[in-house]
């Protein structure tokens, strides 16, 4: 995965699929073509990919096989953006995997569609799906070595599954997977998955204060997680916070990836926190220099004596480092005539502006 991963980032695409095409393993075959599709934008090469997917599918002679493969091609046609087409290979598979002899078999077939159902967003389709799987082999007279293991295959995929869902359901797929372990007597497996229930639910219910003794904790993995569990607007005040500790611990570019990242959700001007906390979080970025991402967070503040304030903070920062003409041109653009005018008296030397 390594290889193709580089020759990704390289946008080497015909030599990654090349190296994909070659595996032997069918189903990992369609699950590389899968993830290289999904990480190109090209339209011309995610309809190659496809088409090539496709051909590996039919070639596939084992139902078992088919079902999953039709489930990949299904979730390959959500990233395109081909409604009906996902939803007919969705049904395809799900047929297919219920037409299977063995419940075993049955069950871990309509897993592994559950999991690509959920990751289409299908949630609801998917949870039911994993429940037909629960019950098809809770119910069979399989070996019982034999129903354990799919059982646990089950609770896995729930779990997985559990983690690629931004929202409260996720509770929901975590629940089942625990409620599978316990009847299985995984106990350890179940506490792992509880903890993970008890994360989201503290995430919901504190939302950016649990991100904030994450970061206190520096658990940053933890706080970047949560970031998914968030209402929008809560999102993307976590997204600032988060930078502004990686800033201060030495991780510029992940800082910047995920600052461009919260200015992109604000500038399209649907997800914006409230300006007090837009102004608070400009004072940090202004105290460790981030004076440009502070001037932005400034234009995105809608009452304009308080944005009015804040360029006034900018400007005279730049005044102490030295740079008079950018402060001077900061300070003529102020809104507020009040601020602006005690400003331009501090930076000529005239007057305190109050403000550190």
């Amino acid at each position: 995965m390594r290889e193709i991963e580089k020759l990704i980032k390289e946008r080497k695409i015909k030599d990654a699929i090349e190296v994909a095409l070659k595996m032997e393993n069918t189903i990992l075959k369609l699950e590389v073509l899968a993830y290289i599709l999904r990480s190109v934008d090209n339209r011309d090469h995610q309809e190659f990919i496809f088409s090539q997917m496709f051909e590996v599918a039919e070639s596939l002679d084992r139902p078992q096989d088919k079902a999953v493969a039709h489930a990949i091609l299904a979730y390959s046609a959500y990233v395109m953006g081909k409604e009906k087409v996902d939803e007919h290979l969705f049904q395809k598979a799900v047929d297919v995997a219920k037409s299977l002899p063995h419940p075993s078999w049955k069950a871990d077939a309509l897993a592994d569609i559950a999991y690509y159902m959920a990751k289409a967003d299908l949630f609801e389709e998917s949870f039911k799906t994993f429940l037909l799987a629960y019950n098809t082999i809770k119910s069979s007279k399989e070996p019982y070595s034999i129903t354990v293991s799919v059982l646990s295959n089950i609770a896995k995929r729930l779990v997985r599954a559990g983690d690629s869902i931004p929202n409260s359901l996720s509770i929901q797929f975590y629940s089942l997977a625990k409620e599978i372990y316990q009847s299985i007597r995984f106990m350890t497996q179940a506490k792992l998955v509880n903890e993970k229930i008890e994360f989201v639910q503290n995430v919901l219910k504190r939302k950016n204060l649990a991100i904030a003794e994450f970061l206190g904790k520096g658990d940053i993995e933890k706080a970047i997680t949560s970031i998914r569990y968030l209402d929008p607007k809560e999102r993307v005040l976590g997204l600032l916070e988060i930078s502004y500790w990686l800033i201060l611990h030495d991780k510029p570019e992940l800082a910047r990836k995920i600052l461009t990242d919260a200015f992109n959700m604000m500038l399209t001007g649907k997800f914006k926190p409230n300006d007090m906390e837009l102004v608070r979080v400009a004072q940090k970025f202004m105290k460790i220099g981030l004076l440009e991402d502070a001037l932005i967070l400034a234009g995105i503040i809608e009452d304009r004596v308080k944005a009015s304030e804040v360029l006034g903070d900018i400007a005279l920062t730049y005044a102490r480092f030295g740079k008079k003409e950018k402060a001077l041109s900061i300070a003529e653009g102020i809104q507020n005539e009040t601020v602006k005018s005690r400003v331009l008296k501090a930076l000529k030397g005239e007057g305190n502006v109050g403000h550190e």
